[in-house]
């Protein structure tokens, strides 16, 4: 008898544990809802309903030929996409697994990525074109004078995946001009994913901020390079007695007037340094020497790139970690970039883990190509040269091989602008503006 009850006990619990099993794989559910965030050419960002804070997911992908992906262990419940292709219908579904168990997978749900757009200057008129989005039925586009808002061109309905405006369509349409055209493609009613592009095929950088209107290293010079559309700024920085740091071009505050040395000074000694020296210093409330922290702040206000100059080879390392402390607080990861000219210099940047660039004075070819080696074998991001005869394309195809962004400064006009873009440079220092 009691054999027997042992048994039916034993088994009472093998269906106990069997039916929670059962059940702990049926508590993951189906994920009901899938959407689509955004789109660029090349990725889309979903977003689905969460399951629970234990669950991790997987993503099929499908092009409806060949083309499948699978992405797994994600571990929240939004994700992007990436190297997709330019207007294409996608297909995915989605499942969620907790505890080992899967749930059942989602229903399918169609991604579309955004047209890649792409332009050039006919004799005088701006012709656009943009990859076809194949569930577009229509495609709506403007052309918009970016540093003036409420002039613009616009057209709608269009079939077709080519454009040109004109000045009947726009009469202030000039290649001295920076634009913004937008392509929104639409099936039927419905609004797909649009794609933006400026019409600059380099980014600008101003040397100083805007050091032709306002004091250069300056808050009011760095704003007045975001009101000219500018895509970076540079400031040049040194290391105070007291370990911070301030922006100023000489050791010496000469836009000060004054003879005193920023490295023998403290923040509070500074602070008594007006600026009374630099272009149109009377047209602007008075200014003071800004930290390197208000300037990495600003950037991140006007979402701009920094090129920090460091002008002393003496700067600490401290004074690194604080820029990389200064890059996490306003989130500028992959926008700010410390460079020297000094090698040792160069090399502590690197090793503090903050985003490095090398710069060089050359003097030859040869010069140009032993730093885009050095700097390509020492884990620079950007080089930056005085521009010169000695810059040519093949260089700056040696330095995208090093996978090097190549930069140059005193590049002030039109014309030698357009003639380091053609060689496919990547960003150009001015201290002019010449476009809008």
């Amino acid at each position: 008898m009691k054999r027997k009850l042992s048994f039916i006990l034993a088994l009472a619990v093998i269906a106990t544990i069997f039916s929670v099993v059962t059940a702990s794989a049926t508590e993951v559910k189906k994920i009901a809802k899938i959407k689509q965030k955004s789109a660029t050419p090349t990725s889309v960002t979903i977003k689905w309903s969460k399951i629970s804070d234990q669950a991790k997911y997987e993503i099929k992908l499908s092009n409806g030929k060949n083309g499948k992906r699978n992405y797994n262990k994600i571990k929240k419940n939004q994700y992007t996409i990436k190297k997709l292709k330019p207007g294409k219908t996608y297909m995915i579904k989605i499942r969620a697994k907790v505890n080992g168990s899967y749930g059942a997978w989602s229903d399918v749900f169609n991604i579309v990525t955004a047209p890649k757009i792409a332009y050039k200057w006919v004799g005088g008129k701006l012709q656009v074109n943009w990859t076809k989005v194949k569930a577009a039925t229509r495609y709506n586009i403007k052309l918009a004078l970016d540093a003036d808002k409420k002039k613009y061109a616009r057209a709608t309905k269009l079939t077709d995946t080519t454009y040109t405006f004109t000045r009947k369509k726009l009469s202030i349409l000039s290649v001295n001009r920076v634009f913004n055209i937008s392509v929104r493609p639409y099936k039927n009613d419905t609004k797909l994913y649009m794609h933006k592009i400026k019409t600059r095929d380099i980014e600008i950088t101003g040397h100083r901020g805007r050091m032709d209107i306002a004091p250069e290293n300056t808050l009011v010079s760095f704003k007045e390079a975001y009101k000219a559309n500018y895509d970076a700024f540079e400031a040049d920085y040194w290391e105070t007695k007291t370990g911070d740091l301030i922006i100023s071009h000489d050791k010496i505050l000469k836009a000060c007037d004054s003879k005193a040395d920023v490295r023998t000074l403290t923040i509070n000694n500074i602070k008594k340094y007006p600026i009374v020296k630099g272009v149109n210093v009377k047209k602007y409330s008075t200014q003071y020497l800004p930290t390197v922290e208000q300037a990495i702040k600003a950037a991140a206000k006007y979402k701009l790139k920094i090129y920090l100059h460091t002008k002393d080879n003496a700067t600490s390392d401290k004074a690194f970690k604080k820029i990389a402390s200064y890059i996490k607080k306003y989130k500028m990861e992959g926008k700010v970039t410390v460079f020297a000219r000094d090698k040792n210099t160069f090399d502590r940047i690197v090793k503090n883990k903050v985003r490095a660039g090398f710069l060089t004075l050359p003097n030859s070819t040869e010069d140009v190509k032993n730093s885009l080696v050095f700097a390509g074998t020492h884990s620079a991001k950007v080089v930056i040269f005085r521009y010169c005869e000695y810059i040519n394309a093949d260089l700056v195809k040696l330095a995208h091989k090093y996978k090097l962004k190549m930069g140059c400064y005193n590049i002030n006009n039109r014309t030698t602008a357009s003639e380091y873009s053609n060689m496919k440079g990547d960003f150009l220092i001015t201290n002019v503006n010449y476009f809008n």
